[in-house]
């Protein structure tokens, strides 16, 4: 890809940080190749850069290859600490059965790359983040948009199940052994109309339809 494909190219440059200096060289190699961006190793044992050229705009790749999830999350809480500005992290060679792609996107990394990764993906990265963009592989990405939604659920019943009175518990937990209303009633002393007014209550409240739907509900929440 050409330099004239990126907006201020000239204000772009990448640093490769990691202990694998011939890793690194090709790396470098590569990109510079692919992106028409300038390269810099920085061969040693940190993750990033000591220190930037603060009149560029600095994608980092760190090399993640046998860092511990508590050195990842730990290394990008330090580098943010240190308050260096325009600065992009690509994290690569991660270790995928760590699985803290999330905490580490919460932290503010631009990119991640496996282990299992093919290298000629890591350009993309570069693409991306030139364009404002985060990069996730496909199947990344869907990962955790699929984490997301479960979360999302699981916070929406919490609410549901908050909404609900001691009472409106006791009388769901009966509903979904499959107690009619008349031995609720029995069971609590109540009216058969008091259970009716409760079910009418709890429907609203969870968002269902009717008793067998209550039941479900239920079942999976109490």
């Amino acid at each position: 890809m050409a330099k004239s494909e990126f907006n201020d190219a000239v204000k772009w440059l990448i640093y490769i940080a990691g202990s694998a200096k011939l890793q690194s060289e090709l790396l470098a190699v590569f990109i510079e190749k692919e992106t028409g961006l300038p390269c810099r190793i920085e061969s040693d044992k940190s993750m990033f850069p000591l220190e930037l050229v603060q009149e560029r705009h600095s994608i980092i790749f760190s090399d993640c290859r046998n860092r511990s999830a508590k050195s990842l999350v730990s290394g990008m809480r330090e580098f943010n600490r240190s308050g260096k500005a325009n600065a992009f992290v690509i994290l690569f060679n991660v270790d995928s059965s760590l699985e803290i792609e999330e905490e580490l996107l919460g932290l503010g990394i631009w990119g991640i790359f496996h282990e299992e990764d093919p290298p000629s993906s890591l350009p993309l990265g570069v693409k991306a983040i030139c364009k404002g963009e985060i990069w996730l592989s496909r199947q990344l990405m869907s990962s955790c948009l699929e984490n997301f939604r479960r979360r999302s659920s699981g916070n929406d019943q919490s609410e549901k199940i908050n909404s609900l009175t001691k009472r409106e518990c006791e009388v769901l937990k009966m509903l979904s052994v499959g107690s009619g209303n008349d031995q609720i009633a029995t069971d609590l002393c109540v009216s058969i109309h008091t259970v009716r007014s409760h079910l009418y209550r709890i429907f609203k409240k969870i968002d269902v339809a009717n008793r067998h739907q209550a039941s479900i509900w239920a079942n999976r929440n109490l």
